[in-house]
């Protein structure tokens, strides 16, 4: 190989190699951000079922007087 066709192999493994790491950050980005904003909310009918799922947590200001102090 010479040295052109060298550096353009190379190029692209380097893109390649960076849109894996891309996608790897932003799907852990999402899962964790997710999880956050909401919480998990159970209840329980009269014959036993169990219901679980997850509502958004609401803003008070209270949380933003904290958050800037």
């Amino acid at each position: 190989m010479n040295m052109k066709n060298t550096t353009i192999l190379l190029i692209f493994l380097l893109c390649i190699l960076g849109l894996m790491i891309g996608v790897y950050q932003t799907e852990v980005n999402d899962s964790s951000a997710n999880l956050v904003n909401h919480e998990e909310v159970i209840n329980e009918d009269s014959n036993g079922t169990i219901t679980i799922h997850l509502e958004l947590k609401e803003k008070n200001e209270s949380d933003l007087i904290k958050f800037f102090t």
